[in-house]
């Protein structure tokens, strides 16, 4: 097999230096005998791994050399020249050796130097810069690769913007100060615009990939901008993942893009992030994910849909107006829904009744989101915190439901027996087994209409059914609580015949 010393060398300039061609000639032929892992080895065998290694970096100073000096006489030349770098630093068994001897040869700032000039050298002078960044990216950024590759971004070209992108990636994600340099480069407007305007595959793939790195960081540790500067790519990767047909690589970088933005903001997000989230139409862009199919997906529209609902009434009303409460509720109904899913959509409806006014409320109960919050009862003796939210969201529903009683003359509090035909009542008697359930409600401060009813099934304990075990005195006055606590949550006095029965049942006890 030809070797890449065979390469005849005799072709030179007359200060000593070979010919343009012959570096050309010279790098191909070192690509060609050591492309496959077989070629290499037989290589080594043949020639020794010094030889070779002396080749590899004979080459990479020529071509150093040759770019540095054909950038301005010969564009031409130059572009032939920076094109065979991808290909050399591509081949993976020996990338380590190319990387290391091209570094020496002083290839990086020349490279850099290049992403300023024509835009058929800058897409392989990124590209090369890239594979170099991969175990070298502090000296990629030392040598100012950073704002050239951000200015390429904006680039008109999407296979040089794809290129700079992919060179970024690489440099972001060796370390938080690499990261770092490319945020203070200010790429995040160029990101922006580049996937608002472009529908090129790779430069959208890339640019999902590079959001994810360049807004995560450790735990703890504070975000290096401001979360609203984030916000405006919500809905940009919301029509991503919403496309139809869209790309599975397009798709997959969205997703985590989006997932990765979730935890960010979850950790460290505040009310001026919310105001940005409003402001850049991401309410509008969660409806798409609640209709999507896939559960992953819901459950970060989920997520996003909590921040909001933990806002000020402002943005639950921003909720409402964008149609998401009934799409809540249908996910809680619906029997398609995992069981994680549906506890996600409910949490959401009792903190947007938590933080509503009291129109919002209504309009919520209006949409059946009584029986959802219900439904969080389901098994919230084992989490205190849970419990204590569900329970001031069904007090402030039955609050609002006294309101409502008293200002449209009503006998009964209509929510109370929305309540009870959900199930809300049964539910928070069954939780009155659990050994904590009675400190806890002293703890929430769970003291609406349906209080009366939550001591009565506490006096019970450890069932209702219980009670029927008991002597004739303990049921005839348990049942004279019942009618007086029931009086209470349906917001009235006890009727006449209520009062007779209670009365009878007084005197038989005396007797």
């Amino acid at each position: 097999m030809e070797s890449s010393g065979s390469t005849e060398e005799a072709v030179s300039t007359t200060d000593g230096h070979p010919s343009p061609q012959a570096v050309l000639n010279k790098a191909r032929d070192l690509y060609k005998s050591n492309r496959t892992k077989e070629a290499y080895d037989q290589s080594v065998q043949q020639r020794g791994l010094d030889a070779v290694e002396a080749d590899i970096a004979a080459t990479m100073t020529d071509i150093c050399n040759l770019i540095a000096s054909a950038s301005a006489s010969d564009p031409q030349l130059c572009i032939s020249a920076i094109g065979l770098l991808p290909r050399l630093l591509l081949i993976e068994h020996m990338a380590g050796t190319i990387e290391e001897k091209a570094i020496d040869a002083g290839l990086v700032p020349v490279l850099v130097e290049q992403l300023s000039g024509c835009d058929k050298v800058q897409k392989p002078a990124a590209l090369a810069l890239s594979r170099l960044a991969r175990h070298h990216s502090d000296l990629v950024v030392d040598a100012g690769a950073v704002p050239p590759l951000v200015q390429l971004v904006s680039s008109a070209d999407d296979n040089v913007r794809g290129a700079a992108i992919a060179a970024l990636c690489i440099i972001t994600t060796e370390s938080s100060t690499c990261r770092d340099a490319v945020l203070a480069a200010g790429v995040l407007q160029p990101l922006l615009k580049a996937m608002r305007e472009s529908s090129n595959v790779a430069v959208l793939t890339g640019s999902a990939y590079l959001l994810c790195y360049l807004w995560s960081v450790s735990e703890n540790s504070p975000h290096p901008v401001p979360l609203a500067e984030l916000v405006p790519f919500l809905p940009v990767l919301v029509g991503l993942i919403a496309a139809p047909q869209q790309d599975d690589n397009v798709l997959q970088c969205a997703r985590g893009a989006l997932q990765q933005f979730v935890i960010q903001f979850n950790e460290q997000g505040t009310d001026a992030d919310l105001d940005a989230l409003v402001e850049c139409g991401a309410v509008a862009s969660i409806k798409p994910l609640l209709q999507m199919a896939e559960p992953k997906i819901k459950a970060v529209a989920c997520a996003i849909v909590q921040f909001l609902a933990l806002g000020s009434t402002a943005h639950v009303q921003t909720l409402i107006d964008g149609g998401l409460v009934p799409l809540l509720v249908d996910l809680v109904a619906s029997g398609d829904s995992d069981a994680d899913l549906k506890k996600r959509a409910a949490a959401n409806i009792g903190s947007i009744v938590v933080r509503g006014s009291q129109q919002q409320i209504d309009y919520v109960v209006e949409c059946g989101g009584i029986r959802p919050i219900c439904d969080l009862l389901n098994g919230a003796e084992d989490d205190g915190e849970v419990l204590e939210s569900i329970l001031s969201a069904l007090d402030d529903v039955l609050s609002v439901g006294r309101q409502k009683q008293a200002n449209e003359g009503l006998p009964d509090n209509p929510y109370c027996t929305l309540l009870e035909q959900a199930g809300g009542v049964d539910k928070v008697a069954a939780l009155q087994t659990h050994n904590d359930m009675g400190s806890q409600f002293r703890r929430c401060g769970f003291c609406s209409s349906i209080s009366g009813l939550v001591w009565m099934r506490s006096v019970c304990r450890p069932s209702i059914s219980s009670m029927w075990c008991r002597p004739p005195r303990w049921r005839q006055t348990w049942e004279r609580m019942m009618i007086a606590t029931m009086a209470m949550a349906m917001g009235r006095a006890m009727t006449r015949r209520e009062r007779w029965r209670a009365a009878v049942r007084s005197r038989r006890d005396r007797s």
